[in-house]
């Protein structure tokens, strides 16, 4: 299901699709891209698994004011952590 329907549940897994190549082609625009509460109902409904499908190019995203800095530092803050977890023990 989507994320907006998806509130409130669990999986064992959650794949989070941002399925589209810039966050300038983003339909919806970055807004909606980077929203810390879709990120947020996406990735804390997965019990063991929770995995982002992007474009390399949304990994770094390129803001040009304030408040696309501010949408998308989220994102990358949890790109930073997600990094950081050993994947061998």
């Amino acid at each position: 299901g989507t994320v907006d329907k998806f509130q409130g549940q669990e999986a064992p897994i959650a794949i989070y699709s941002m399925a589209t190549s810039t966050a300038d082609e983003a339909p919806r625009g970055m807004e909606f891209l980077y929203s810390l509460h879709r990120l947020n109902v996406a990735t804390s409904r997965a019990r063991c698994v929770a995995a982002i499908v992007a474009c390399l190019s949304l990994l770094t995203p390129d803001c040009r004011t304030p408040e696309q800095m501010r949408l998308a530092n989220p994102f990358c803050r949890f790109l930073e952590l997600a990094e950081a977890i050993p994947t061998e023990p």
